[in-house]
C-alpha cells in the first residue's frame, strides 16, 4: 500500500505543477476529484485513501524545509547566510522588503485549498462504504488523519498571520465568501480540538505500510506546539500563566506516552526512517526526488562536486555552541581559546557545521582566504560566513563523478521538541524551575552521542528561561524552529539584524581569526507576523491587515 501511496502522491504532484499555471480561487477550487462526483470517488475505498494522499502531497511535502529555490529558513534568520539574491530568496527577509505584495513563501491560498480538501474529506468519511475489518479500521484511521491534517495546515497558518478566517466546511459558489478573521483564541481552540479528535482515532504507531502518516504522537505535539506558541508573548501579552500551563500538560502528554526515545545518534537521525525519536516525517525523499537533489546541490561546499553552498551558518550560531565541559565560550574559565576556536566544543558542533580544517566526506575543507574554492569569498558559491552546514546533509551524498543522493528525510516532529516544549513552557507557569524542568533539559544533554555536563542546579525563572532558549536553538539548529522562535517571543529586533561570519587568514602553518559583521539586517516589530496577502483582501474585503503593513 506504501508504495501505490507514494506512486499517487508523485502523479498528484506533477499534476499540481499543471494546475498551478491557473488562477485558481482558493476558497473555489473543484479539482480535486479528478472529474467523477465526489459521491463517486468516496463510495471507494482505494480512491478515498488516494484523496487523502494527495492532500499529504501538496499540502505536507517538504514542508518548510525547501519551499522555493535558494530559500531556508535559517539563512532568513539568525543562523545562516543565503549568497544568493535572488528576488523570492532570503533576501526579502534580511533586507525587510516583505510586504502584502511581495512575501515568496506566503501560504496562505495553499493551506486553504488544502483545508477544502480536509473539509469535503470529513465532509464525506463517515459514508465510506467498508468490505472487511481492516478497511474499518482505516477508515477511522483516515478520519483522524483529515483532522490532523486540517489541523496542521491551520497551524501553519497561526504561526504566520495569528487570526485567521475558520473555514469548517467546503464552500460552495453561492456561499458568504466575505469571511472576517476569527479571533486568535478561536483559531488555536479549533487547531486543539482538531488535535484532539485526531488522537483519539489514531494509532500510537503505524506498520510499516502506513509509515509516514500520521500518529496519535504527531496529534499530539502539534497541539503542544500551538498551546506553546499561543502562549508566548507574541499572542500572551499579557502572560497569562494558564496559558503556559495549558502547554506544559500538552508537551507531558506526549512524553507520558512512552513511545518515543531521543535517538542515540544526533547526525545520523535526520537521514533515517526509522528513528525512534521521529514523530512526524515527510517521505518527499522517495516520492519527490528533485527536493532531497537539490538539498544537496544547494548545501554542498564548492569542492564537493560543484556544490552552491547555499546555507552558510553565521558566527552568530557558533558562537552558541558551548564548551564540552558546559560553559559558554564567553566564560573565561571555559577554557575557549581564540586562537584555536574549535578546539573542545560541544559534539553537536561537530555534527552541525562545516569549520575550517574539518574532515567532510573523506576530504578535508578550508574555508580561509585564499585556500580556494571553499575559501572566503572565493566566487557566489563560496562561503561568506567562513562555515557550511553538515547537519540535515547526509554525509554520503555526493555530486562528485556520479551523483549519489544520499538519504533525506524531512523530519516535521522530533521528542526532543516535546521536551524543549515541556521545559519551557512548564518553567514559565512556575515560579521557579522545578525538577522535571531540569530532567527535561538534561535528558537531550545527555544524549548518548553529546554528553553534555547537566546545565547548574539553582537557576531562578529568569535564568533558566535563557538556558532553554539556548539549547532549544543549539539542539533545533536549522530545522526551522529558530525562524518562529525569535517571532514568538518578540526577540527579532534584538537579536535578528548584526549577522557575523569569521575572515581567517594563513601564515606559515598558523591561523588568525577574526569575527567580523558581515551585513545588517532589518528587523522591524510587523515582521513577528506576516502581513496577509493583499490579492486575498482584494478578494475578501472582510480581511483585515496585521498592524505595521
Amino acid at each position: 500500500m506504501r508504495y501505490r501511496i507514494y506512486i499517487w502522491m508523485l502523479g498528484c504532484l506533477i499534476l499540481t505543477g499543471m494546475a498551478a499555471c491557473k488562477k485558481v480561487n482558493s476558497y473555489l477550487d473543484k479539482a480535486e476529484s479528478g472529474g467523477i462526483t465526489d459521491k463517486e470517488l468516496f463510495n471507494d475505498y482505494v480512491q478515498t485513501d488516494a484523496f487523502l494522499a494527495n492532500i499529504y502531497a501538496t499540502g505536507v511535502g517538504a514542508g518548510d524545509w525547501m519551499p522555493v529555490y535558494s530559500f531556508t529558513y535559517a539563512a532568513a534568520c539568525d543562523e545562516a547566510k543565503c549568497p544568493y539574491t535572488f528576488n523570492y530568496g532570503t533576501i526579502n527577509f534580511t533586507s525587510g522588503l516583505i510586504s502584502p505584495t511581495n512575501n515568496p513563501i506566503d501560504t496562505w491560498a495553499r493551506s486553504y485549498q488544502n483545508i477544502r480538501k480536509a473539509n469535503i474529506f470529513l465532509q464525506h468519511i463517515d459514508a465510506l462504504p467498508v468490505n472487511d475489518a481492516k478497511q474499518e479500521a482505516g477508515k477511522y484511521r483516515m478520519k483522524g488523519e483529515a483532522l490532523f491534517l486540517r489541523a496542521f495546515f491551520y497551524a501553519e497558518l497561526y504561526k504566520r498571520y495569528g487570526a485567521v478566517p475558520l473555514i469548517e466546511k467546503p464552500l460552495d459558489i453561492d456561499d458568504d465568501l466575505q469571511i472576517p478573521r476569527n479571533s486568535e483564541d478561536e483559531v488555536v481552540e479549533f487547531i486543539v480540538s482538531n488535535c484532539d479528535s485526531a488522537a483519539a482515532l489514531l494509532p500510537a504507531v503505524h506498520s510499516t505500510e502506513n509509515l509516514g502518516r500520521a500518529t496519535k504522537g504527531a496529534a499530539l505535539l502539534l497541539k503542544s506546539r500551538i498551546l506553546l506558541y499561543a502562549a508566548s508573548l507574541l499572542h500572551n501579552p499579557d502572560n497569562t500563566i494558564g496559558k503556559w500551563q495549558r502547554a506544559a500538560d500538552a508537551a507531558k502528554a506526549v512524553i507520558d506516552m512512552n513511545v518515543y526515545r531521543l535517538d542515540d545518534n544526533y547526525k545520523t537521525l535526520f537521514h533515517t526512517r526509522t528513528s525512534p525519536e521521529v514523530i512526524f516525517q515527510s517521505t518527499v525523499n522517495q516520492v519527490w526526488r528533485v527536493v532531497s537533489d537539490d538539498w544537496v546541490r544547494h548545501t554542498q561546499p564548492p569542492s564537493q562536486g560543484g556544490g552552491w553552498g547555499n546555507l552558510q551558518p553565521l558566527q552568530n550560531m557558533v558562537d552558541e555552541y558551548e564548551m564540552s565541559n558546559g560553559k559558554y565560550i564567553t566564560d573565561p574559565t571555559s577554557g575557549y581559546d581564540a586562537a584555536n576556536p574549535y578546539v573542545g566544543r560541544d559534539p553537536r558542533f561537530y555534527q552541525s557545521i562545516i569549520y575550517n580544517g574539518c574532515k567532510w566526506a573523506g576530504a578535508t575543507i578550508n574555508t580561509y582566504v585564499g585556500s580556494g574554492v571553499d575559501g572566503l569569498n572565493y566566487n557566489a558559491a563560496a562561503t561568506k560566513t567562513g562555515y557550511y552546514v553538515a547537519k540535515l546533509l547526509d554525509e554520503n551524498s555526493t555530486l562528485i563523478t556520479s551523483y549519489r543522493p544520499g538519504s533525506h528525510y524531512w523530519i516535521f516532529m522530533r521528542y526532543a521538541e516535546a521536551l524543549l516544549n515541556y521545559a519551557e513552557a512548564q518553567n514559565e507557569a512556575l515560579g521557579a524551575p522545578d525538577q522535571s524542568v531540569y530532567d527535561a533539559v538534561n535528558q537531550i544533554r545527555g544524549r548518548k552521542n553529546v554528553k553534555m555536563p547537566p546545565i547548574p542546579a539553582g537557576l531562578s525563572k529568569e535564568e533558566m528561561r535563557q538556558r532553554i532558549r539556548h539549547e532549544r536553538r543549539v539542539e533545533l539548529a536549522f530545522e526551522t524552529h529558530r525562524f518562529w522562535d525569535l517571532r514568538r517571543w518578540r526577540i527579532g529586533a534584538q537579536e535578528g539584524t548584526a549577522a557575523y561570519g569569521m575572515r581567517i587568514t594563513k601564515s606559515g602553518n598558523l591561523f588568525n581569526y577574526e569575527k567580523f559583521l558581515l551585513e545588517n539586517r532589518v528587523y522591524r516589530p510587523a515582521f513577528d507576523l506576516f502581513p496577509i496577502p493583499q490579492n486575498e483582501r482584494e478578494k475578501n474585503q472582510a480581511l483585515t491587515q496585521n498592524a505595521g503593513y
